[in-house]
C-alpha cells in the first residue's frame, strides 16, 4: 500500500542558470494530498502558476520545458527526476527565474536537500497511470517503446563515437532505494567543442566543468573523472525518470529507450495521453490514516 507524500518542511536553494548565468533561487513548499506538483514563477509580478501536466510540457533539444504559452521554466527534468525518485506527489515549487539551476548536472543536490527536510505521509493513496496497450514511437535514430508492466522498468541504450562511451546499456527497476543508489548521482555530459560553440552564440552563458561531464576527442576534462564507468547511460535513465513524471503522476510500465532524448520522450507521452492508452488508478488507503489533520496550513 502506497500513500501520497510531500516534504515535511520548506526547502530553499540557489544556483547558477546555465542559459542565463544568473543566480536563481528555488523554494519548495509542502502541499496537501491530491494537489499535485505546481510550479510558480515567483519572480514575475502576478506569480503565475503552472501545474505539472503533460499538456504544459515541451521536449526541447537538451532540455525539458514547462510552459503555459505565456511563461516558461526551462531545465525541469533533473528536479522532476528527484521528485519521481523520492516519491513526492504534492509540492509547490517557487522559481525566481526562467530556469532550474543545473548544479553538478545530476539530481544529487535536489535529493540531498529534500531528504534533509524529510517527508510527510498524506491521508490518500498514491494515484498512478497504468499502460493499457503497447506503444512505440521513433524519431530519426531514436526509439522509445512502452509495454504494460506491474512496475516501472527502464531499459536504456546510448551510443556515441567516443572511446569512453561507445555503446552503453542500463536496466533499471524503479523504487526510491534503487534511484538513490544507482541513478541520482549521474551527471549530464557534453563535448567541449559544442559547449564552446554554444557559449560563443550566447546559448549557454553559464555552462562549465562544474555542471557537466565535459569531454574532448580523447577523454574527460573534469579533474575528478567519472563517478562510475557507465555514468553516461545512467544519466539518460535519470533524464527519462524526470521526463516520465511530466505526466503529473507516476507511470507503471516497462519503458525501452534507445538513442532517445527529451523531445522524443515528451512527444511519446503526449501521444500516449491523447490516445487514451493510460488509465488512472489509486492504491486503497487504510481508514486510520484519515484522522490526520487536514486543516493545518502547510504553506
Amino acid at each position: 500500500m502506497e500513500y501520497q507524500r510531500t516534504i515535511a518542511k520548506p526547502v530553499s536553494f540557489e544556483g547558477k542558470g546555465i542559459f542565463t548565468n544568473k543566480t536563481i533561487k528555488i523554494e519548495l513548499y509542502p502541499l496537501f494530498e491530491n494537489e499535485g506538483i505546481i510550479f510558480e514563477r515567483a519572480d514575475l509580478p502576478d506569480t503565475p502558476r503552472i501545474p505539472l501536466h503533460i499538456d504544459y510540457v515541451i521536449g526541447a533539444e537538451g532540455s525539458t520545458v514547462l510552459s503555459d504559452g505565456k511563461v516558461s521554466i526551462y531545465l525541469i527534468e533533473h528536479l522532476l527526476s528527484a521528485l519521481h525518485g523520492l516519491g513526492i506527489d504534492n509540492l509547490l515549487i517557487r522559481v525566481y527565474g526562467e530556469e532550474i539551476p543545473l548544479f553538478d548536472g545530476s539530481a544529487l543536490h535536489f535529493v540531498r536537500k529534500i531528504r534533509e527536510a524529510g517527508f510527510r505521509i498524506l491521508p490518500a493513496p498514491r494515484r498512478k497511470y497504468r499502460l493499457l496497450k503497447a506503444f512505440s514511437m521513433e524519431n530519426g535514430k531514436g526509439r522509445i517503446t512502452f509495454l504494460p508492466s506491474r512496475e516501472l522498468r527502464i531499459k536504456a541504450k546510448i551510443e556515441f563515437s567516443h572511446p569512453l562511451i561507445g555503446t552503453q546499456e542500463c536496466i533499471y527497476i524503479h523504487n526510491s532505494f534503487h534511484y538513490l543508489q544507482e541513478i541520482s548521482f549521474a551527471r549530464t555530459f557534453g563535448f567541449k567543442n559544442l559547449l564552446e560553440e554554444r557559449k560563443r552564440k550566447g546559448i549557454l552563458k553559464g555552462g562549465d566543468f562544474s555542471n557537466a561531464i565535459v569531454l574532448d576527442e580523447e577523454g574527460i576534462l573534469n579533474p575528478e573523472g567519472l563517478r562510475c564507468k557507465d555514468e553516461f547511460v545512467r544519466h539518460k535513465v535519470l533524464d527519462l525518470i524526470g521526463d516520465l513524471y511530466a505526466l503529473g503522476l507516476p507511470l507503471v510500465a516497462e519503458v525501452q529507450a534507445e538513442f532517445s532524448g527529451h523531445r522524443l520522450h515528451i512527444e511519446a507521452l503526449k501521444s500516449l495521453y491523447k490516445a487514451g492508452l493510460l488509465e488512472e488508478f489509486e492504491e486503497r488507503a487504510l481508514t486510520f490514516l484519515c484522522i490526520l489533520n487536514k486543516k493545518r496550513a502547510l504553506v
